[in-house]
């Protein structure tokens, strides 16, 4: 059995439980590989993550009970130190089940590696390809880099419209940038469709790149599909029921006010393939997915971290005033994208602040639209409009959706 352990430092390949071997085992093994307390320790696998939660009844469950497979992607954090525990846990002592009748000590080992996915969904219409996220590799960290970010909160998206929103979350990201990623420009690769992929290299970690998804309208879903769940890669409209019924089952968060017309309409508005997603989406999906989202704006190189300091995983997405496009991290630019990595430890600010470059990298390349001056045409009714004001009134009076922007 192949278990890949996701931790702070980089990735640990297990190879030595079977799936016999039981929860205790588990924790046991993982955390002598990764020097962690096994006491603080919490496992999680699956899409949503789901904790492997132990105690007195699930410590002698086998991996097979509990749905952990072959290939799974095991991802770890710690508890505060304190916290209540809820397994008395004796040394760390890693056994595995055989067909013998007694188990027999083994010493866990682990290997570090970077391997192409076993399986891929292939490529969407603008040639980024979606992998399953079991089948993609972490690659192994440097040291944290001590840095700090912050952003504005949830808590001001009620300004939040129901297209992309660019000013509604306050003023400019604090992260520090005095560690600058090396900037690199690869060839166009099959996989993408326009130009070369951009990208900055992270020490020793790999290069974080922009994956470019479709522009169908549909492109926040596309990304978070890439990034958070490649499952819904062929299944956009399970994305929007996710957000339909969040928002129906949550009035008192998600108001007349918030959405910017009533919750109803809202609904069956978001439902439609051609209607774009933004900040609303944004906090659905980081509560939904339990991990948070950082999305980063080309023009201004502001961050809105959606979930901030809630989850111990992040993922990020790159807006360019009307689009959202996937941000990954690849070993090699010419490893194919299903390899990504595209969930990473909160703990560390290394792979935020490398997407803050790359955001100032597009800035520099004039890759991304002005929103107080850029040209629209409703392709329903051919009207011309100037700007987001004026997208977004003409929206909300005809319930036209379907925009194209023109020179």
């Amino acid at each position: 059995m192949r278990l890949r352990i996701r931790h702070k430092e980089g990735i640990a390949t297990l190879t030595t439980l079977t799936e016999q071997s039981t929860l205790l085992d588990l924790h046991n093994a993982i955390a002598s590989e990764i020097k962690a307390p096994v006491a603080r320790l919490e496992l999680k696998f699956g899409y949503p993550p789901k904790l492997l939660t132990i105690n007195e009844s699930t410590a002698g469950s086998t991996l097979a009970s509990l749905g952990v497979k072959d290939g799974e992607q095991i991802l770890t954090s710690e508890k505060p130190e304190g916290s209540p525990t809820t397994y008395a846990f004796g040394s760390i002592t890693t056994t595995t089940t055989t067909s013998t009748p007694a188990p027999v000590p083994i010493t866990t080992t682990a290997t570090v590696a970077v391997t192409p996915a076993t399986s891929a969904f292939g490529a969407n219409g603008s040639g980024s390809s979606f992998g399953a996220f079991g089948s993609r590799p972490v690659v192994q960290a440097s040291q944290p880099q001590q840095t700090t970010a912050s952003s504005s909160s949830l808590s001001a998206f009620q300004a939040a419209a129901a297209r992309p929103t660019t000013n509604a979350f306050g003023g400019p990201s604090t992260v520090d940038t005095s560690y600058t990623p090396q900037a690199v420009t690869a060839p166009t690769a099959t996989s993408v469709t326009k130009g070369g992929i951009e990208s900055v290299r992270i020490r020793d970690q790999g290069l974080l790149v922009l994956r470019e998804v479709e522009d169908d309208n549909s492109c926040l879903f596309n990304a978070i599909a890439y990034t958070l769940d490649p499952s819904m890669k062929n299944n956009v409209q399970g994305l929007r029921q996710i957000v339909t019924k969040t928002i129906d089952a949550n009035p008192d968060a998600y108001p007349d006010v918030v959405l910017g017309r009533p919750r109803k309409d809202y609904c069956e508005w978001i439902k439609k393939e051609n209607s774009w997603g933004g900040a609303i989406e944004l906090a659905i999906f980081s509560d939904h997915y339990k991990i948070e989202i950082d999305s980063i704006d080309v023009s201004t190189t502001r961050v809105d971290r959606f979930g901030e300091g809630q989850y111990s995983q992040r993922a990020l997405v790159m807006y360019s005033g009307i689009h959202y496009d996937a941000v990954a991290l690849t070993p090699s630019l010419d490893i194919p994208p299903e390899c990504d990595q595209t969930q990473f430890d909160t703990s560390s600010e290394d792979i935020l602040t490398a997407g803050i470059q790359l955001a100032s990298k597009l800035k520099q390349a004039h890759k991304y639209t002005d929103l107080a001056t850029f040209t629209l045409r409703c392709s329903v009714c051919q009207i011309g409009l100037k700007g987001e004001k004026d997208a977004q009134q003409h929206a909300q009076s005809t319930m036209h959706t379907s925009f194209e922007e023109y020179l």
